[in-house]
């Protein structure tokens, strides 16, 4: 069978309901689909991944490109991050999502999906004039800020002082002055955002390129300032030094937004709104199971992540559907409730049998799971890493 659509129907069974294999295709058999054996499924998921992330890139293109606030002086305005999932008893990262998204309306403008080899970082995504990537820490590196710059974009980001030096600009080149950004933050005032002129240099030679923007420094008021410093404590444990606890005191960013567009005080009202994006991966987690990972094959791994996305992404193409009432528009303000009503119906929409059908085909479902059980297959979980483990230990020796 190579259906495209009958095997799709497989796939968004079972990773939309969180379905074993050999339950999606038992309860898909009994309600008149193909009777097919459930390696058949386990192997498609396998080569499924490129399919399924063209779906995603289709939809993506389908998202309708909406004018941005004035507030924001024209910018389209999305945050960016990145979110681990593990399998069941993995002690690391297996997958990773990486999602682009959209602040003025809360869509998801771009997503991927990839193994736990591909980290945070800028050039994950192709970006426009005209945009505003607003980003954390992880992704404050020259590479990163290259690329945006050569694509057009423009970039807020908050300051890693290990991975992103930043210089005075001195018009002549090579000759351009480190800033100590942590004694410059020293000096600021209270409650006021302050900002300097500010380089990151990438390349060398022939090579070299200027990001010039502007370095913006807060500090944060007492009470946010000791909350800060008491997680940065938990974070680091005994390893943490006085210069770091210092450093939690001040919310520092880098922004090539220039000054005629944002204000300072604007670009840390705007980098606040960068939660927006980690709340999306949290009700992607808690509502929809995406950290349920079924098995331990990295391909069907990154197989099923893609389609528990894509999913997602056909969520929030129904729940910002013209024409919703009054009633939904004012739970629309609370994503988390939105997703919460539609997920579970969408989840119900995507299952073959009908309740009072399901209770009917129960004893004919139970004796075709019975008769799964009698076939001499191997059990995907207990076959790949075991078999990951003999091999590099047959290599060791």
């Amino acid at each position: 069978m190579t259906d495209a659509q009958t095997l799709l129907r497989f796939i968004l069974l079972h990773v939309g309901a969180d379905l074993p294999l050999r339950q999606t295709v038992a309860v898909i058999a009994k309600a008149g689909g193909p009777d097919v054996a459930p390696v058949w499924l386990h192997k498609r998921m396998r080569a499924a991944q490129p399919y399924l992330a063209a779906l995603i890139e289709q939809m993506v293109s389908d998202v309708e490109r909406a004018a941005t606030p004035e507030r924001w002086a024209g910018y389209e305005m999305v945050c960016l991050d990145g979110s681990s999932v593990s399998g069941p008893g993995s002690v690391g990262t297996d997958v990773r999502m990486h999602a682009v998204l959209r602040l003025h309306d809360l869509r998801v403008r771009d997503v991927r999906v990839t193994s736990e080899t591909v980290g945070e970082t800028l050039r994950n995504f192709m970006w426009a004039p005209d945009q505003l990537i607003i980003v954390d820490r992880g992704y404050a590196n020259a590479p990163g800020l290259a690329w945006a710059a050569d694509h057009g974009a423009d970039v807020l980001v908050r300051v890693n002082r290990g991975a992103l030096p930043l210089y005075a600009p001195s018009g002549s080149i090579g000759t351009d002055a480190p800033i100590d950004v942590l004694q410059w933050c020293r000096g600021l005032d209270d409650d006021e955002a302050e900002e300097r002129p500010a380089i990151a240099i990438h390349g060398k030679g022939r090579a070299r390129q200027e990001i010039r923007g502007r370095l913006i420094g807060f500090r944060l008021p007492s009470v946010q300032a000791r909350e800060a410093r008491e997680r940065v404590r938990r974070e680091e444990g005994p390893s943490v030094t006085a210069e770091q606890l210092q450093a939690a005191e001040y919310v520092i960013l880098f922004t090539t937004a220039p000054l005629d567009r944002l204000s300072a005080q604007r670009c840390v009202e705007a980098y606040r709104l960068r939660w927006q994006v980690e709340l999306q991966f949290k009700r992607w987690k808690s509502i929809c199971h995406f950290d349920r990972l079924p098995n331990y094959r990295d391909d069907t791994m990154l197989s099923w992540l893609t389609a528990k996305v894509w999913l997602g992404m056909l969520l929030d193409r129904v729940a910002s559907a013209p024409g919703l009432d009054e009633t939904t528009r004012s739970a629309a303000r609370q994503p988390w409730k939105l997703t919460s009503i539609f997920w579970p119906l969408v989840v119900s929409a995507l299952m073959p049998l009908g309740f009072a059908n399901a209770v009917n085909q129960l004893p004919a479902l139970a004796q075709h799971l019975d008769s799964l059980d009698d076939v001499d297959a191997p059990r995907q979980i207990l076959a790949f890493r075991e078999t990951e483990i003999l091999g590099a230990s047959a290599t060791s020796n």
